[in-house]
């Protein structure tokens, strides 16, 4: 029996993980990405190295491959659009279009009437005035290309608008800063069949505006759970997602606000490798190829850690226990903010953060 080929879209550390889960369950995996020395490399079954703007090279890519999937949300949808069959692209080009624009992504979670900070589409001098009159202390965020902290600057009441303003290099939104106790990430699989699973939910801790650590499972209430749950479901079957996807909220004394949508695998779930009976980078796939879901069970508890920078130093030429996973990225830089890998430290399964 022939094995599936599942095309995917970026070769980064995300891509990476998808094509060691991939060769767990017989699927064969074939990376486009311009980068030539990307951490996908060697770990899928073909590769291609090309631009994502070269129409002959993507139609190509799209041929040689069953379906279509992308380990970034940030690929440009002329890319997509090159693609003429398009039941190929899973998660669809709706999931795509939604999270690379902040305000789209605002305008749908209102439509669903689950609840998000309150914002302001940034068009003015006035709309600077205006949320500083109405939120005291808001956050600027650029609509598109924002990640990890870029694109972002604090507004507060007492600052200059119009140096505010001339400061805006692309379009923005002007969001209210919201004083939450913790963040918590949901990450959620949906098969073709409509069928969804949850993982354990972890709380995330930020620093220098990158993740850094990821706990599960995390203290809720059972009321908190199922919110969390009710959100996630209406956000992936509003939008027909096919896969994983991720969405992040704040947990505030009296409520729970979505954050954002990553219509992919995501940082907060690498500790599923480890930790569970299934991995989010092996659910996507289940659900890319048409197979079916599987129900996560939790092995272990588990507190995950990022590697950023040259803290890669610190890791190398360790070796793995029964408690203590190193994931490496094999990236040859160890850039300020990059992430370089991760570590994911495990306890007995009763442990909750």
């Amino acid at each position: 029996m022939t094995k599936p080929i599942i095309g995917i879209l970026g070769g980064g550390q995300l891509g990476m993980m998808l094509c060691d889960a991939a060769k767990e369950i017989d699927i064969e995996t074939h990376v486009f990405c311009p980068d030539d020395d990307c951490p996908s490399k060697g770990r899928s079954t073909y590769f291609s190295i090309g631009e994502y703007s070269d129409e002959e090279k993507i139609i190509k890519f799209s041929n040689s491959v069953d379906f279509i999937t992308y380990e970034f949300e940030n690929i440009p949808i002329k890319t997509i659009d090159f693609i003429k069959d398009q039941n190929k692209i899973r998660p669809g080009k709706q999931s795509l279009l939604l999270t690379q624009d902040r305000l789209t992504e605002k305008r749908f979670l209102d439509k669903l009437n689950i609840p998000i900070a309150p914002y302001k589409d940034l068009k003015t001098i006035d709309d600077v005035i205006s949320a500083q009159n109405e939120f005291i202390n808001s956050i600027v965020k650029t609509r598109t290309l924002g990640y990890d902290g870029k694109g972002q600057f604090n507004l507060r009441q007492s600052d200059d608008p119009n140096k505010v303003f001339n400061r805006i290099v692309s379009k923005s939104i002007i969001e209210k800063r919201i004083p939450f106790e913790f963040e918590v990430s949901v990450i959620i699989g949906r098969d073709i069949n409509n069928n969804t699973t949850i993982f354990p939910i972890g709380k995330n801790v930020h620093e220098n505006h990158i993740l850094k650590h990821t706990f599960s499972p995390t203290n809720l209430s059972k009321n908190q759970i199922n919110q969390l749950v009710d959100y996630s479901e209406k956000i992936v079957t509003e939008l027909n997602h096919i896969g994983v996807l991720a969405v992040e909220f704040f947990i505030t004394k009296d409520q729970i606000l979505v954050n954002e949508i990553a219509p992919r695998v995501h940082n907060s779930g690498h500790w599923t490798i480890d930790a569970c009976s299934v991995s989010q980078f092996k659910q996507h796939m289940l659900c890319v190829s048409g197979r079916e879901i599987k129900q996560p069970l939790l092995n272990n508890s588990a507190h995950m850690i990022n590697i950023i920078g040259k803290e890669i130093n610190d890791w190398c030429g360790k070796n793995n226990t029964d408690r203590l996973k190193i994931h490496l990225y094999n990236k040859k830089e160890a850039k300020k903010g990059r992430k370089m890998g991760h570590v994911t430290e495990l306890f007995d399964k009763g442990k909750i953060f």
